[in-house]
């Protein structure tokens, strides 16, 4: 069998918007561009490359895609870009990823709360390493799931296998 696995990176800290500019166009702030060049300088140390990377298409998001796909020597014409990952619930997740096929061995979803946090919570029925202040996936969190027999997306079938926060890698 297979390892199949599934990484969801929420992206990182965007600017705040204004009434001028819509959501989707809202770019990284300076502490997301840092926050995403730590975390895929550790994920090059970690040897860690999605097999299939599916990114939503808001500006934050594509941006800490290929800010984090860059140290990996990923190719970015290899990335996917798909409308229903902006702002998606985790139904909709859990359709998309269905709809990705079943040959690499682990998809990366880079995207938005709340829907990845509520994919993760369901996912993953043990208890989820919080924050201080009690929070699961902040900006530019990678939480990487061992998922069931062939891929099973059912609730509770995941095992977190680790949550890898930005802020916290020197």
């Amino acid at each position: 069998m297979t390892d199949k696995q599934l990484w969801l990176l929420r992206h990182a800290s965007a600017a705040a918007g204004d009434n001028r500019m819509e959501d989707i166009d809202r770019p990284l702030s300076h502490r997301g561009r840092e926050q995403v060049a730590r975390l895929g300088e550790w994920m090059h140390q970690q040897d860690l490359r999605p097999g299939l990377i599916v990114s939503s298409p808001a500006v934050r998001a594509r941006q800490t895609t290929e800010e984090v796909c860059r140290p990996l020597g990923i190719d970015m014409n290899l990335i996917h870009y798909d409308p229903g990952l902006y702002l998606a619930s985790r139904r909709n997740l859990l359709e998309i990823i269905a709809g990705s096929g079943t040959a690499a061995g682990s998809i990366m979803l880079v995207g938005h709360n709340p829907g990845l946090e509520e994919l993760l919570g369901w996912l993953c029925a043990e208890p989820l390493p919080r924050t201080a202040d009690g929070k699961l996936l902040t900006t530019a969190n990678l939480a990487r799931i061992r998922l069931g027999d062939n891929g099973s997306l059912g609730e509770g079938s995941g095992r977190l296998m680790d949550l890898t926060r930005a802020d916290e890698l020197a």
